[in-house]
């Protein structure tokens, strides 16, 4: 999986939504995924809300709503004024135009979080990679006031049957932290909430 940390998908979720001492050892990352990252943000706007969209308002899918809330990394203090960077595939499971360079990701978008941490991606709910051989998910990267970026992992949806046991245990065992996310419905939208904990071994 080339656009992913040298782990597997499965793993590198519940393993950037948690908790980490500042004396862990940093773990090995993609440097080629990295630097995509930091390409990508040339595109991020000058006005950033603490509410944003990804996907337009026109792009086919069920409508979705990410409520996210930012950590420090002992778990209580919320970062306000972080850029929330957030990316996913589209419902047929694409990341991108068949043909287009790797890492150029279509639907992405920039959320600034408020005093409380809090932030809101209005989007569309993102489709399985072609195969049916991946959960569907969201990446997310936060970027603190100071302009450093830290992989801060992705939420899958708790109603996918892709989702892979393990994940779904360590989700439970990380609690609040956890990235296997509820679903829950109002009308034709979909909601989920996730909390991102901030890991000093997931810098870049």
């Amino acid at each position: 999986m080339k656009r992913h940390f040298v782990i597997t998908l499965s793993s590198s979720f519940a393993l950037l939504l948690s908790c980490s001492g500042v004396s862990d050892p940093p773990l090995e990352q993609d440097q080629e995924y990295n630097q995509a990252v930091r390409d990508a943000q040339l595109d991020r706007p000058e006005r950033i809300t603490s509410s944003e969209r990804i996907a337009p308002d026109n792009e086919p899918g069920t409508a979705l709503i990410v409520h996210g809330r930012a950590f420090a990394d002992d778990g209580r203090t919320p970062i306000a004024n972080a850029i929330v960077f957030a990316y996913h595939t589209d419902r047929e499971g694409l990341y991108r135009p068949r043909g287009a360079p790797a890492h150029t990701w279509r639907l992405k978008g920039w959320a600034k979080t408020d005093a409380e941490g809090r932030f809101e991606f209005r989007t569309i709910r993102p489709g399985p990679y072609p195969g049916n051989e991946e959960a569907a998910h969201v990446h997310l990267t936060l970027f603190t006031p100071d302009g450093q970026g830290y992989h801060a992992g992705g939420l899958l949806f708790d109603d996918d049957p892709l989702v892979r046991d393990a994940d779904r245990k360590t989700s439970d065992a990380a609690d609040e932290f956890g990235s296997v996310c509820k679903v829950r419905y109002e009308g034709d939208v979909q909601h989920v909430d996730v909390n991102l904990r901030l890991d000093p071994r997931q810098k870049f």
